[in-house]
């Protein structure tokens, strides 16, 4: 059986800045800004565990911990980034607030599938520029997990054209959240665990999470009968390991290499598996009355055209996001090309 490593109720010590040694072991607290009792998260956080434990011959401990038990979800990343912090579990969004570019890092809108995303990550050199921005900050950045497409939110009423996002109060993620800003809705960000109790007290009317089986057990369901599709503004994310220098550097090139090695078979196997989780939880999401909805072309070109101009001023204010976005860029025309003459859709 998989075990899920979850401390909870740890105190935050000036001892979790550094190794802690148990009967030899080298033990990395690593905190998640995401629930891991979630689907596809309580799977890979607990193969990281055993298996890197495993492989290590038990040299190397990794311990996952719930969101906001060694620091606030918002400060995670940058307590990671200041050596405060072993490690975390998140994604390269949640460290936007440093640089636009980051957002990139994690998802794309009107981007990559999984496999371009895989493809231009870790051959169209990707990973390298990821590599050399988070190093800027005292990061190392393994990628773990590439989850498909989102859904595109929950809505208690249908939306049919552009104006009924007008004023709209919705929770909404990243690059995303700033292309309906500009659409004129009223985007807020709360944590998941807040976002039922948010929609019922009517703080806000809408809102996006993840997939259609992460939102299943949020309990979205229960409180909006329109679930919209497709998610374009994160056609797929990539959720990554994120150590502090000092500790990656600390591990021995076989210990590194370990964790690579073991991130790459929990990224491998999770594209089928979150592949047929989606196809599940929309038949029991259907049985439970919800109304599927897919977006409109009129609209899909609008949210286009919107990120568009988002990713425009981006470009001409983070130099960062500029050389990452026309990285990608120029793999998807080449990609693109391929794919046109190559695939049959």
């Amino acid at each position: 059986m998989i075990r899920l490593l979850v401390i909870a109720g740890l105190a935050l010590t000036a001892s979790l800045a550094t190794f802690a040694f148990a009967n030899g072991a080298t033990v990395i607290h690593v905190a998640s800004t995401f629930p891991m009792s979630m689907p596809l998260f309580s799977e890979a956080t607990g193969r990281l565990s055993e298996e890197v434990d495993s492989l290590t011959d038990g040299e190397v401990k990794l311990v996952f911990h719930v969101p906001g038990d060694l620091a606030p979800t918002s400060d995670t990343m940058d307590r990671v980034s200041a050596g405060k912090i072993e490690a975390a579990w998140s994604t390269a969004g949640q460290f936007a607030g440093h640089d636009s570019a980051f957002e990139l890092l994690s998802s794309i809108p009107f981007g990559p599938d999984t496999v371009e995303y895989m493809a231009w990550l870790f051959e169209g050199g990707g990973l390298t520029l990821s590599r050399d921005l988070f190093s800027s900050y005292g990061i190392y950045n393994v990628p773990c997990m590439v989850l498909p497409p989102e859904g595109a939110g929950w809505f208690s009423k249908e939306i049919r054209s552009a104006d009924d996002l007008k004023g709209l109060k919705i929770r909404f993620f990243g690059l995303g959240g700033r292309v309906l800003a500009r659409l004129g809705a009223n985007v807020v960000q709360i944590s998941p665990s807040d976002i039922v109790d948010a929609i019922k007290k009517g703080d806000i009317e809408a809102a996006e999470y993840s997939l259609p089986s992460m939102d299943l057990t949020l309990g979205l369901q229960n409180v909006a009968k329109y679930y919209y599709f497709p998610g374009w503004h994160q056609p797929s994310t990539l959720f990554e390991l994120y150590f502090s220098d000092a500790t990656w550097r600390a591990l021995t090139t076989k210990q590194q290499e370990t964790i690579e090695t073991v991130c790459a078979a929990v990224m491998r196997d999770t594209i089928g598996r979150a592949e047929k989780m989606q196809m599940d939880a929309l038949d029991d999401i259907k049985k439970r009355g919800i109304k599927l909805r897919r977006w409109s072309p009129d609209l899909l070109l609008t949210f286009e055209a919107a990120w568009r101009s988002v990713a425009d001023e981006e470009m001409a204010t983070s130099p960062r996001f500029a050389e990452i976005y026309k990285s990608y860029e120029r793999f998807h025309t080449n990609y693109g090309f391929w794919k046109r003459f190559s695939y049959l859709h």
